[in-house]
């Protein structure tokens, strides 16, 4: 054990969908650095913390660790809902490291509707200047920044069914980031350009995050429909002041 600040990179809490063949990876760093993992094990604790899965193996490459799979039977009859725990118990240089993070076991993951090709589409230019092989980088920080605001507002966005609901907000993201690192990278050819396309899509951002909507799977039995009033089969979310850091 050592005052070692490491970087364990949980991206949101852990999503596990129910009856499925499934990984469950974190990734550690520190001073830019992935460490050398020589073990680890996952365990994963239900809301009552009992195991579901205790001290399950896993491989590990560099400093990613991924457990074995945890098979559909699993979970098959468990309840849905918050309060679960993962844990990650790694061996690094010798000693022992313990890194939590919450999680749920949810019906489905939302997925993104934005890709590269929105990007390229909105602005043509990101294909020469990335040569069209970087841009993911962008839309996975966006999708992460996304969804951890979404579930530290108290939004269940594993439960929405309208994956076009968060398409805009999730591109404008993406491309404010972009234009952000251009502006780093350019030293001066075009930063100014490039700050102000960065600041326009973070607003845009900000103003998209406030407009969500979504039709709802509150029970997560597959259902949207008449079982569910239109005012809650609909969620809305207002962007608070904490959603306009960039």
């Amino acid at each position: 054990m050592s005052d070692t600040l490491f970087s364990c990179r949980w991206h949101g809490p852990t999503l596990i969908e129910k009856g499925k063949d499934q990984t469950i990876s974190v990734e550690v760093e520190v001073d830019g650095a992935a460490v050398v993992l020589v073990s680890g094990t996952l365990t994963v604790y239900r809301p009552d913390g009992t195991s579901l899965v205790d001290a399950v193996a896993g491989t590990v490459a560099g400093g990613k660790f991924t457990s074995a799979s945890i098979l559909s039977a699993t979970t098959a009859a468990e309840s849905l809902g918050k309060g679960w725990l993962v844990k990650a118990d790694l061996v690094i240089g010798g000693a022992g490291y313990t890194f939590y993070n919450d999680a749920v076991l949810c019906l489905a993951r939302l997925y993104a509707a934005a890709g590269q090709t929105d990007m390229i589409s909105r602005h043509s230019e990101a294909l020469s200047l990335n040569s069209g092989s970087d841009l993911q980088r962008y839309l996975d920080d966006a999708w992460q920044v996304l969804t951890v605001e979404l579930y530290t507002s108290g939004v269940e966005f594993w439960k929405w069914r309208t994956p076009t609901a968060v398409f805009s907000a999730h591109l404008a993201k993406a491309l404010s980031f972009m234009f952000m690192d251009y502006a780093t990278l350019m030293q001066g050819r075009g930063t100014d350009r490039y700050l102000a396309f960065s600041d326009k899509y973070a607003a845009e951002y900000v103003h998209e995050m406030s407009q969500l909507r979504s039709a709802i799977d509150v029970s997560e039995a597959n259902t949207v429909g008449d079982s569910v009033s239109p005012g809650s089969a609909v969620i809305m979310l207002q962007a608070t002041a904490r959603s306009r850091v960039r």
